[in-house]
């Protein structure tokens, strides 16, 4: 007979610990790690399902096909990992400079897109990332 106990006495979950405030306050570390959260969602939906996406880049949604929803949720997983980094290591230099540069691509994507290529029209799906993006 096996000595292991189904189920164990005790199984304790935890949620990771919230990323440390800097010592002269402030919310950037929360806001870092509320957007990284909500990209993961984004990252998910690329890959299944191109319906959102196609609301966002609503002037020319024909352009919006498979591969380029798995390109995008490939670029957003990268930068919510970066911006999760940079939360949970606020005063890395290095980890900050690189959030600040993800948000600063991704300010010029949406708004080359919605000023020069016309493929972003502005409504319920792109205000968030034309917000975001540019916070």
């Amino acid at each position: 007979m096996s000595s292991c106990k189904w189920p164990p006495r005790e199984l304790t979950l935890t949620l990771p610990d919230l990323p440390p405030t800097p010592s002269t306050g402030g919310v950037l570390p929360y806001w870092l790690l509320i957007t990284s959260v909500a990209s993961a969602y984004n990252v998910v939906q690329n890959y299944f399902t191109l319906k959102q996406s196609k609301e966002v880049y609503a002037g020319k949604p024909d352009l919006m096909n498979p591969l380029a929803g798995r390109l995008f949720s490939a670029w957003t997983a990268m930068a919510a990992a970066v911006r999760l980094l940079a939360a949970y290591d606020i005063s890395n230099k290095g980890l900050y400079d690189l959030a600040i540069v993800a948000f600063g691509v991704a300010t010029f994507h949406f708004t080359t897109e919605l000023l020069v290529f016309g493929t972003v029209k502005i409504n319920r799906a792109s205000i968030g990332p034309l917000v975001i993006g540019c916070e």
